[in-house]
């Protein structure tokens, strides 16, 4: 086995080994997770198959072998950007259905089930051989219609992905895209390969995707461990969370304020996110003036706060405090504040 070889092999291996981790890693935590979990195990489960019937199918030393182990790469390399679409749609806070999931994955199938008789109608690859100057494990192929919509519908899949990303950029908060860059990044490394790989500019007898998949991998794993994605949906959570008419402050275990919304603001108009990460009680010394008069405690309670605003006027807040479970169940607090004033006249 010549060196050129052995590398492309080990990037495919690394490529598959992350995303099998991620799959089991994932679905190991699922029940701490929301429920694009699933839609991602799916996807990176689809990825590692493509990958190691990639591996295999360079350590193949016949036309036979080289053609079971390209059946193996179409379980999953067909269903992995539907998946990750899927897994996208939800993420920025696209309900996904069945009827979704089905209509996505029907091309798949029949792609799937195109290759594994590609012999008997040749649509898939009109031509599909060893090649004759490299040898096995190369391939000297010739592509048939239906590859062209599999094609196109694979390259779709990972563009509207990417897409629905980039479009959702300005409504995410700034502390949650660096999640959305990981996926980004992910979707439009092998974007950019495959594209490369059409034009002809990548190693002949060889598909390039499965060795740079590792990349989005790495960026899923460091997103994960990093920056939570799988805790919070920050576009479907902004939403919701900046449309409740409450004021919400939400505390980490130590009382350190991590997250407000809008109707906090402007409760409090000196409130600032370069406040994150700062103890709650010297934060309400700089809104109000005075120190907090409660307790703070982990448990459910509500009590009442008259406070005094800049112009004088007084506000008669109800005050009530929540137990708060968020990333790795860590412990937290949520300040909930509802104006109750003209009820007091």
């Amino acid at each position: 086995m010549n060196l050129d070889l052995t590398a492309y092999i080990t990037l495919i291996c690394t490529s598959g080994v992350l995303n099998l981790y991620l799959c089991f890693y994932v679905f190991i935590k699922r029940h701490h997770y929301s429920n694009i979990a699933h839609l991602f195990i799916l996807h990176t489960g689809f990825t590692a198959i493509y990958c190691i019937g990639a591996a295999f199918s360079l350590l193949s030393v016949n036309l036979e072998e080289m053609k079971f182990w390209t059946v193996i790469q179409y379980v999953g390399m067909p269903f992995s950007p539907p998946a990750g679409l899927l897994f996208v749609m939800q993420y920025v806070g696209i309900k996904v259905r069945k009827k979704h999931i089905f209509a996505l994955f029907i091309i798949p199938f029949i792609s799937l089930i195109m290759v594994a008789t590609n012999d008997w109608h040749h649509l898939h690859y009109r031509v599909f051989e060893i090649d004759p100057v490299l040898g096995a494990p190369y391939v000297h192929q010739e592509i048939g219609p239906w590859y062209t919509i599999h094609g196109m519908f694979i390259f779709s899949s990972m563009f509207v992905a990417f897409l629905l990303t980039v479009y959702r950029w300005k409504e995410t908060a700034k502390a949650y895209r660096l999640q959305l860059i990981a996926l980004m990044v992910g979707q439009l490394v092998p974007i950019v390969t495959a594209f490369v790989y059409l034009m002809g500019f990548t190693p002949q007898g060889i598909d390039p995707v499965p060795m740079v998949l590792w990349v989005s991998s790495f960026l899923y794993l460091w997103s994960i461990n990093s920056s939570r994605m799988f805790t919070v949906m920050p576009v479907a959570k902004d939403a919701i969370f900046n449309s409740i008419n409450d004021g919400v402050i939400v505390l980490d275990e130590s009382y350190r304020l991590i997250e407000f919304n809008l109707a906090s603001k402007n409760m409090f108009p000196q409130l600032k996110k370069a406040m994150f990460g700062k103890r709650f009680a010297d934060i309400w010394l700089t809104l109000s003036g005075s120190s907090f008069p409660f307790t703070l405690e982990n448990k459910n309670s509500s009590q009442e706060l008259q406070l005094f605003s800049g112009d004088q006027s007084q506000y008669t807040y109800q005050v009530r405090t929540s137990p708060l479970q968020y990333a790795n169940n860590s412990p937290g607090l949520l300040l909930i504040f509802t104006d109750i004033t003209e009820l007091n006249w």
